[in-house]
């Protein structure tokens, strides 16, 4: 039924793209596409509020340019599937895609056309570096039809296997060893292997349009940085999320489940006190100074491409998988429905269409950026493509949006984000409530509560008509 389903959204798109190619902008007048991706980045940030502790000027820098979406989601707080909807364009209930074991739905059916592939098949030409399909298992390499430069040298990830004070020693569960390190890197790190790689193709010159895709790694675990960034986060100064006692209370069971994913990890750094390497101090500390580092790489692209001359003609995309937990909650990882997990930072720059400097304060997922791009490219729409083309706000941030922002996680388990609610409904029925405009952290569950029973009501029923039934 599936396959059915795609194969006719395949004919679809033969279809639109015939009857629309009368409209399509000619190649040598359409944009070129710079498409940044940052793996893990949460919401802690400068670019939300000047007052937050990571510093992040070139994601600031950025948003000055163009549109900063202050409330933008991910589908699903994991790597893979949030990948998979940004770069299918269909969400979890369609792809069957709902942890990182779920195995890359674009190498599952042949029918798929991935974000760089539909731009290659248009006339584009493609290249990327980094992460940008997820690495690992089914979906280590990413589609090989889409983008026609990559590399997945996960040895790269980590330096050698550490030792010392700033290895915290770690073993067991899913993720042993080398991934929960944190501390310095003085090797050369991943990351600037993908700049160097955009800075080398920005520099060059080209017949076609382009679609170039840089996969930023950090912060992901671990989180490593040089050492000079770890000036700017001494461990003595560094804030921690509040963690207040029995937050979790009143949590259903599934979201206690999902939240002690990895519980080793956020039991253990809450055992010992800065400056053990194995602290919850130093483990945020180097998320920090990790999340500056990607900030810095954002910066290098920056520079490159005002340096190519080609900016006034390039679109700029930039968006994080999904946000991070550093001990709120309970939780040192993603995998929740709650805002920390989900929150993420999410830029578009469109010149002629983005006025520099806006803010949409409208909850929007990535799950739009599929459809939004083809629109921004004059490019013949996907048919099938589960989001919704965010260009009404682009030009007008105060459009009207009819379209909540959906979060899965685990197959019939959902978010629904308002300006002021996150309200959460579990395969279980149970729920949770929460009103951001007095609990942004989310420590009281208001589900429980007579008071607000209307305001459940009003957001499940928002939430059914949202919700597309598993295909």
């Amino acid at each position: 039924m599936q396959k059915s389903r795609l194969k006719n959204a395949m004919e679809a798109v033969c279809a639109a793209v015939v009857l629309s190619a009368i409209c399509v902008e000619p190649a040598e007048a359409r944009p070129d596409v710079l498409f940044i991706a940052i793996d893990d980045m949460n919401d802690w940030t400068t670019l939300f509020d000047k007052a937050n502790p990571i510093k992040t000027p070139n994601l600031e820098r950025l948003a000055a340019r163009g549109m900063f979406f202050s409330r933008a989601y991910c589908s699903v707080p994991a790597c893979l599937p949030s990948r998979t909807a940004i770069l299918t364009g269909f969400g979890p209930d369609t792809t069957r895609c709902y942890t990182n074991r779920d195995g890359g739905f674009w190498q599952r059916s042949g029918d798929v056309v991935t974000l760089p592939r539909y731009f290659r098949d248009q006339g584009y030409a493609a290249r990327g570096a980094g992460k940008i399909f997820h690495h690992g298992g089914a979906g280590r390499g990413g589609d090989p039809r889409g983008v026609q430069h990559s590399w997945d040298d996960f040895q790269k990830l980590f330096p050698p296997r550490r030792k010392g004070p700033n290895y915290n020693g770690y073993r067991g569960g899913p993720l042993a060893n080398v991934w929960f390190d944190w501390g310095e890197q003085r090797e050369k790190m991943v990351d600037y292997d993908t700049v160097e790689y955009a800075e080398e193709v920005m520099a060059g010159k080209w017949d076609k349009p382009m679609f170039l895709a840089a996969g930023i790694f950090k912060p992901h675990l671990p989180f490593y940085a040089p050492p000079e960034v770890f000036e700017r986060y001494p461990i003595d100064e560094t804030k921690l999320p509040a963690m207040p006692e029995n937050d979790l209370d009143d949590v259903p069971p599934i979201g206690k489940r999902m939240a002690h994913t990895e519980f080793f990890i956020y039991s253990n750094v809450t055992k010992h006190e800065a400056p053990d390497p194995r602290s919850i101090k130093r483990m945020v500390q180097c998320y920090q100074a990790s999340a500056d580092f990607a900030d810095s790489m954002v910066g290098r692209l920056l520079d490159a491409l005002d340096k190519s001359g080609r900016a006034d003609n390039t679109i700029i995309v930039l968006w994080a998988d999904h946000g991070y937990h550093l001990g709120d909650k309970e939780s040192c990882v993603k995998f929740t429905l709650w805002e920390k997990a989900n929150h993420v930072p999410f830029i578009i720059v469109a010149p002629g269409v983005t006025k520099p400097g806006s803010v949409c304060d409208e909850p929007v997922t990535l799950l739009d950026i599929y459809p939004t791009l083809l629109e921004l490219c004059g490019l013949p729409p996907k048919a099938g493509n589960d989001g919704h083309s965010l260009v009404p706000l682009l030009e007008n941030p105060d459009a009207e949006w009819p379209h909540p922002a959906i979060m899965t996680q685990g197959k019939g388990n959902h978010a629904l984000r308002t300006d002021r609610w996150r309200y959460i409904r579990y395969r279980d029925g149970s729920e949770e409530l929460y009103d951001h405009e007095n609990d942004p952290w989310e420590w009281k569950n208001l589900a429980g509560d007579e008071q607000y029973a209307g305001v459940i009501g009003e957001l499940g029923r928002k939430l059914d008509a949202a919700l597309r039934p598993e295909r």
